[in-house]
């Protein structure tokens, strides 16, 4: 597994390297997010799927115009459940995984798909009282769309994921929703770039 790992960037930070000087960035997203989840109903704490709000972060290094690898944060916190049955409930993940990312022909509008792959831990307490922590796989699959408001500035009003995790005891199968504000940065943007190529940047006239 770790080779394998390993293979994967000594592909990836050259690629990342020779595209530099064209278009790759980093974004960072952050936002409110809301799971449906069958957590506690597949765990016998309630007879129904239970709602989740939360936030969702993430860290997108684009490799070239279309193509990035995400890395992503999340969790979720609540107190589902009615009287004595009430089941404070903690859930996080962290994933990564490749995003493809379709822009129209004024790279204002971006929709994007990812999948994801990583592992969620939850912690269930209920007032019985009765304890559950578990972690295991996660696997997740979405899109979104993306508004670019400025050079440094987007907004994501929605991003839908189906999120599959291997929780003891049995795996769920969940589904989330997002959106937040996106801070975008371009390699243009560091240090000593010339910042009107029909200029002369040439160091003997600056």
């Amino acid at each position: 597994m770790h080779r394998k790992i390993l293979l994967l960037a000594v592909v990836l930070v050259p690629l990342a390297v020779a595209v530099a000087g064209d278009e790759p960035r980093l974004e960072a997203f952050g936002g409110y997010s809301w799971l449906s989840t069958s957590l506690l109903q597949d765990t016998s704490f309630l007879e129904q799927r239970t709602g989740l709000s939360g936030w969702n972060s993430s860290l997108t290094w684009n490799i070239t115009h279309n193509l990035g690898f995400v890395a992503e944060a999340s969790g979720f916190l609540g107190s589902p459940g009615e009287d004595n049955n009430t089941v404070r409930t903690r859930y996080y993940s962290s994933l990564v995984g490749p995003k493809i990312t379709h822009h129209n022909h004024t790279d204002k509008v971006e929709v994007f798909v990812h999948q994801l792959f990583g592992f969620s831990h939850a912690t269930l307490n209920s007032a019985a009282p009765r304890s559950l922590t578990t972690s295991g796989f996660s696997v997740a699959a979405g899109f979104g769309m993306d508004f670019v408001v400025r050079k440094h500035l987007a907004l994501r009003p929605v991003q839908v994921d189906y999120v599959m995790s291997q929780l003891a005891p049995h795996s769920q199968n969940q589904f989330r929703v997002s959106a937040g504000v996106i801070l975008r940065w371009s390699f243009a943007d560091r240090e000593g770039a010339c910042p009107h190529p029909s200029n002369d940047c040439s160091p003997a006239l600056r």
